[in-house]
């Protein structure tokens, strides 16, 4: 039954759909061909009480075990038009691709995306940002699946965007596109800038191992990569998941790590940090049980 609402791969393994390449395996994961395919979809899961996830590249995901559900891919649906600085985008298009593209054309606001290794959809859902910038900065309004499987647009201000939030965590929505707003300026300078900023993650992050970017959100007014740093985590091992020596608040895989070494890693560093500073570090990516 499945089978009709896309292609379907089963017995697939973690490392092929997140960027941490945890171990582990995902049941079933379905590529539906159509906004249609997508709601029917959703509507047999519903109906047959089958759990699901939609993910877009896993930049940002923790699968703890292996996954007996569902896991959903909007890969197909990658619609791009532009006209004049408005960017119509489907949820399954690549972000670092589309801040290339834009860039070609002379259309700057995107540049911040260009080392995010995430699909617009799931950039929108967690309101990925850089540089002080993020999706609600040229969000115009995104175009979802609702509770009732109804197609329907929402405008910015109704988004709740929020420090890597949005409505997408509180409500049971489905992003399947967006318009963006971005606005025209010289090429040279564009492309200047992510080449700039391309460097210094070279030389800050640790982009030779996989991981999923920062594992803390920056309490207000630190930097929870300094506050790991000063407690001495930087090479810390549990199994094969290891706090980064180049950033502390990068958690990489040096190996096979599975997804209960990350959080292994990740509880025992915000137990210090409390115990020490009597601050509570939030985790910025998405713990998928």
């Amino acid at each position: 039954m499945i089978d009709n609402f896309g292609r379907v791969l089963e017995n697939v393994l973690i490392k092929d759909y997140t960027t941490y390449k945890l171990s582990g395996k995902l049941s079933k994961v379905v590529y539906p061909k159509s906004v249609i395919d997508l709601q029917q979809l959703l509507k047999y899961l519903n109906d047959a009480n089958i759990k699901y996830k939609v993910i877009g590249n896993g930049s940002n995901l923790i699968f703890v075990n292996d996954y007996d559900g569902v896991i959903i891919k909007l890969d197909e649906l990658n619609n791009l038009e532009i006209h004049d600085e408005y960017v119509s985008v489907g949820a399954g298009y690549n972000l670092m691709k589309l801040s290339m593209k834009c860039a070609s054309l002379g259309l700057s606001g995107l540049e911040f995306a260009s080392g995010i290794p995430g699909t617009i959809g799931g950039a929108i859902y967690m309101n990925a940002g850089a540089y002080g910038s993020s999706m609600d900065c040229v969000v115009c309004e995104v175009i979802i699946i609702d509770d009732n499987y109804e197609v329907k647009k929402i405008k910015l201000d109704d988004l709740h965007f929020g420090y890597r939030d949005s409505i997408f965590k509180h409500e049971d929505y489905i992003c399947i596109g967006a318009v963006l707003k971005l606005s025209f300026a010289d090429k040279e300078k564009i492309f200047n800038l992510m080449n700039l900023r391309k460097q210094k993650r070279l030389i800050s992050q640790p982009l030779e191992y996989p991981s999923a970017g920062s594992v803390f959100r920056n309490p207000e007014g630190e930097f929870a990569g300094a506050l790991i740093e000063s407690l001495g985590f930087k090479g810390t091992k549990i199994g094969d998941a290891m706090v980064s020596d180049k950033h502390a608040n990068f958690i990489i895989n040096v190996g096979g790590a599975s997804g209960k070494e990350v959080i292994s890693l990740i509880n025992n560093i915000k137990d210090e940090v409390l115990e020490k500073y009597n601050i509570e570090l939030l985790v910025e990516q998405e713990i998928i049980e």
